[in-house]
């Protein structure tokens, strides 16, 4: 398995002689698509602001369920990044850190099911879902995850999500027998 992430890893990651448009997307998506997505967060509250307080509250919750098992899983295994292992070309600097799970999949997969599990949400959650592969293909390009730590990302995210939905529907239903107005 690990052959073909490393193998995977060195055909998707931009080499010494890779475009300048691709190493200059990869790095923005990379680094900078936060700013992208808070840009469609802030347009959707304005149009509906009310209504996007239970999925906002979800996405919070399923990142945090999220990272809480990253830090976990690099408790158990710390596994060097590509350039720690001399690697293919890195293209972004970063620290020497555990590159197994990566936390910006776990994120971008954890926001983006948060939306697709809402039935009026689900086209946020699609457009959410792309940039989250974006983000995470970027990440390989540059030079600073493994497919493996991406692809492990995402399903931490999609299953944080999916604990984060459980759970606020079970706290809903507890308010609603109490009485308690929702509020979405």
């Amino acid at each position: 398995m690990f052959s073909l992430d490393r193998d995977l890893f060195l055909l998707l990651n931009a080499d010494a002689n890779a475009q300048g448009w691709l190493i200059a997307m990869g790095y923005f998506l990379a680094v900078h698509a936060h700013w992208l997505l808070l840009a469609l967060v802030l347009g959707l509250a304005l149009h509906r602001w009310r209504p996007l307080l239970r999925p906002l509250a979800g996405a919070v919750l399923a990142i945090g369920i999220g990272s809480l098992a990253c830090e976990l899983i690099v408790l158990l295994w710390d596994r060097p990044r590509p350039f720690e292992q001399g690697l293919g070309f890195t293209h972004l600097f970063h620290v020497g850190s555990p590159s197994f799970p990566s936390s910006h999949a776990t994120a971008y997969a954890a926001l983006a099911f948060s939306f697709l599990l809402m039935a009026n949400y689900r086209q946020v959650g699609a457009i959410l879902l792309v940039l989250a592969g974006l983000v995470s293909v970027a990440r390989v390009v540059v030079g600073v995850h493994f497919p493996l730590d991406i692809a492990v990302g995402v399903a931490i995210g999609c299953l944080a999500a999916v604990a984060a939905h459980r759970l606020l529907e079970w706290m809903f239903g507890i308010a609603r027998s109490r009485g308690i107005r929702k509020s979405s």
